[in-house]
């Protein structure tokens, strides 16, 4: 039966597989299969030319695009042409721009549907239309298209009229990036420019597209600066300015001759774009203090405050038990990065709370649940008669609980306990989604600005290995103090007369 059961399985796999497979077109000679991209206009461009002879391979970024490219994953990239002048800039080789273009790209800011979000949305477009006048909003996409992503120098801004609050990505070089913390690029600096002409000053966060989008529709951020494309329906949710820029898109794909150049210069290449150039190692050593930080904090108050949960649950008030249970079986029922928005855009929606701090409550309550499930366990484990000798002796039950029994299950779940402390260190991997730029968004970053993931998901795993085995030997040190076997003598017979 189970082999029937595994056949058949296999049988809708293939065949699944067979039914999805893309016919592929003929392009200038090239046979074009899959092509990868973000979904949106480039998608509708995509579709519109080759309609259901390809297969269309959804990609976060342009570094996730580039890599699949050169592991041949994908035959082709829809981007718009200043991105493609952009790899070429940042030195990327063996890359072509395939037949004609497909279609146009209209880019805009993003607005929410509010007075406020009218309001600013209005002053802006009008500012937008006097560059247009003036012909210096021609001359700025000529200085841009290039792909060129020139330092970044702060700009003087008088803040008279009020801060506006930016969400961004900047992971779409020319248009939006971040070099050495600031932000730069065409959108950055026709942001600039309409603080400047109107008295604003700004600040910016960074988290994804998505949950930058998100931000702006519940009043966190004033305007979304993400290269964000124009659909209609994303018109239904957000409100889009007058278009910023417009750009042809097109397909990049594999150049036919190689670039000739041996492994060991790629490699040393990949180093100096991932970490050296414009400092951006320091960046890194940022996000992995900032990675340590936040799992050090969930850690030590999520341990605190699972011992509370512990003691208040065996006071045995059948409503606060009760609810407890419940509220366990929600958060062990609700993925880690689902909590972690509610809690950022729903829970602390229009407060001005830091992702970090929300980061903390939410791993600290994740972990907090964590640690009383396994002390309940590991109290559970010890012999009732040891709390039964304790009462006999004229312990209370709380004393007998907390001097007998619980010693006894610290040692008993301690093991989980240090595996659960390697779990949360992974899951706060997810906090770029609501803008704390930790280790894995930064290298998110990175690979944006680069256009290349293989480096900087190198670098980053070796660095989550760094910060496992720290967390290894600092709990193994915990559990050799907290085990009563290895006591010396003077320990044991403390207080003892000779």
């Amino acid at each position: 039966m189970a082999r029937k059961v595994v056949l058949l399985l296999l049988s809708l796999f293939l065949l699944t597989g067979l039914c999805s497979a893309a016919k592929g077109v003929m392009v200038d000679g090239q046979e074009i299969r899959r092509i990868g991209g973000w979904p949106a206009k480039s998608e509708e461009h995509v579709r519109a030319t080759f309609h259901d002879d390809i297969e269309y391979v959804y990609l976060a970024t342009i570094g996730d695009m580039m890599e699949a490219l050169r592991q041949r994953k994908i035959d082709a990239i829809a981007m718009s042409r200043v991105f493609f002048n952009a790899l070429c800039a940042e030195g990327e080789k063996g890359i072509a721009v395939l037949g004609d273009p497909i279609g146009q790209t209209n880019y805009a800011f993003v607005f929410d549907y509010s007075e406020d979000g009218d309001r600013l949305r209005g002053e802006f477009n009008a500012f937008l239309k006097t560059l247009k006048d003036s012909g210096a909003l021609d001359e700025m996409k000529g200085r841009w298209s290039s792909g060129e992503t020139p330092p970044v120098e702060p700009p003087n801004l008088s803040g008279e009229n009020g801060t506006l609050a930016i969400a961004t990505d900047g992971s779409c070089p020319p248009l939006i990036y971040l070099s050495d913390g600031k932000l730069g690029g065409y959108e950055a600096e026709l942001l600039e420019r309409f603080c400047m002409e109107r008295g604003y000053d700004f600040k910016f966060t960074v988290a994804n597209f998505e949950a930058n989008l998100a931000s702006v529709s519940n009043g966190q951020n004033d305007i979304g600066i993400n290269a964000a494309e124009y659909t209609p329906e994303r018109a239904e949710t957000f409100r889009f300015s007058d278009v910023t820029f417009t750009d042809d898109c097109v397909l990049v794909v594999r150049a036919k001759k190689g670039t000739g150049e041996g492994i060991w210069a790629t490699l040393k290449e990949k180093i100096d774009r991932a970490l050296i150039r414009e400092n951006r190692w320091k960046m890194m050593l940022s996000g992995m203090g900032l990675t340590l930080a936040i799992t050090l904090s969930s850690v030590i108050l999520g341990t605190l405050l699972g011992f509370g949960l512990c003691f208040a649950y065996r006071e045995g008030y059948p409503l606060l038990n009760r609810a407890l249970d419940l509220f366990s079986r929600f958060l062990a029922g609700m993925p880690v990065v689902v909590l972690l928005m509610v809690f950022y855009y729903i829970v602390f929606s229009g407060m001005n709370v830091n992702g970090v701090i929300v980061s903390v409550l939410v791993f600290s309550l994740l972990f907090a649940f964590s640690v009383f499930g396994l002390l309940q366990s590991g109290a559970a484990s010890v012999a009732k008669g040891q709390t039964e000798a304790a009462l006999a002796l004229g312990f209370s039950e709380r004393q007998a609980f907390r001097k007998f029994v619980l010693p006894q299950a610290i040692l008993t779940f301690f093991p989980a306990y240090q595996t659960e402390i390697v779990t949360l260190l992974k899951s706060t991997s997810i906090v770029g989604y609501i803008a704390v730029q930790d280790l894995t968004k930064v290298a998110d970053l990175i690979r944006a600005r680069t256009f290349d993931a293989f480096m900087p998901l190198i670098v980053i795993s070796v660095l989550y290995l760094i910060l496992t085995w720290l967390f290894q030997r600092i709990t193994d040190w915990m559990l050799t103090k907290l085990n009563p076997r290895n006591r010396t003598a003077g320990e044991i017979l403390r207080g003892v007369k000779p």
